[in-house]
C-alpha cells in the first residue's frame, strides 16, 4: 500500500501529458536515487519556474520574459516582424516548436492548450477559443487568414468545427492544413517536408 506522501507526489506527476500511474511511480523511484543535492536543485527550479517562464497574454505560447511586467512574447509584441496576415491555431506548444523549427511559416499563433471535449464545458481549450474570438474581433478581418492546424483526430476535428462556428460571425477566411498529414499523426512528430506540404495544401 502506498504512503500518503507517495500517493500525493504521484498525483502531480500524473498531471503531465501522457503520464499514467505506472510512469508516475517510476519518476518517484528514479528521483529517490538522485543525490540529495540534485533533488534540492530540482525542487528549486520547479519553485522558480514562474520567474523565468510565462504564457503570452495574446497567443498563449510559453516564452521567457525579459522582465516580469512583460506580458507579450516577441511574436505578439508591438513592432513584431511576424506576418500579421495569418494566424495558426495549434493544440500545444510542442506543435508550435515543430512548425518554427521547419522555418517556412512566419505568421502568428494561438495555442489552445488541448482539444475540446464535448463533455467538458470548462476546458482550457474552450477558454482560449473565447480569447481567440476576442483577439480577432479587435482586428481588421478582411486581410486575415486563420489556419486551423489541429490534430486529425476525432477531438481535433470536433475542435476545428467548433472554432469555425464560433468565428463565423467575424467573416474571417479560415483554412485547414492539407492532408499531407496522415490521419492520426500528431503535429509534434511530423517531419518538415510533411508539415510544409500540409501548409501548402491547406484548404
Amino acid at each position: 500500500m502506498e504512503s500518503n506522501f507517495f500517493a500525493e507526489l504521484k498525483k502531480y506527476f500524473e498531471k503531465f501529458p501522457g503520464i499514467g500511474p505506472r510512469q508516475a511511480s517510476r519518476f518517484i523511484w528514479a528521483l529517490s536515487d538522485f543525490p540529495q543535492a540534485d533533488r534540492e536543485n530540482f525542487g528549486k527550479l520547479i519553485a522558480s519556474l514562474g520567474n523565468h517562464l510565462a504564457r503570452c497574454a495574446e497567443c498563449y505560447r510559453i516564452f521567457s520574459p525579459a522582465a516580469p511586467e512583460k506580458k507579450l512574447c516577441s511574436f505578439c509584441a508591438p513592432g513584431s516582424r511576424r506576418d500579421q496576415s495569418s494566424l495558426m491555431v495549434l493544440e500545444k506548444d510542442s506543435d508550435l516548436l515543430n512548425i518554427e523549427k521547419a522555418s517556412f511559416y512566419r505568421g502568428l499563433y494561438h495555442v489552445l492548450g488541448g482539444t475540446l471535449d464535448a463533455l467538458n464545458e470548462d476546458s482550457l481549450a474552450r477558454e482560449r477559443i473565447k480569447a481567440l474570438h476576442a483577439r480577432l474581433a479587435k482586428r481588421n478581418s478582411a486581410s486575415l487568414e486563420i489556419i486551423l492546424a489541429l490534430p486529425p483526430t476525432k477531438l481535433g476535428e470536433f475542435t476545428s468545427e467548433y472554432i469555425k462556428k464560433v468565428l463565423e460571425p467575424l467573416n474571417i477566411k479560415i483554412t485547414r492544413l492539407g492532408r499531407g498529414l496522415s490521419t492520426g499523426v500528431d503535429l509534434e512528430y511530423a517531419d518538415e517536408l510533411t508539415l510544409k506540404q500540409a501548409i501548402d495544401n491547406r484548404k
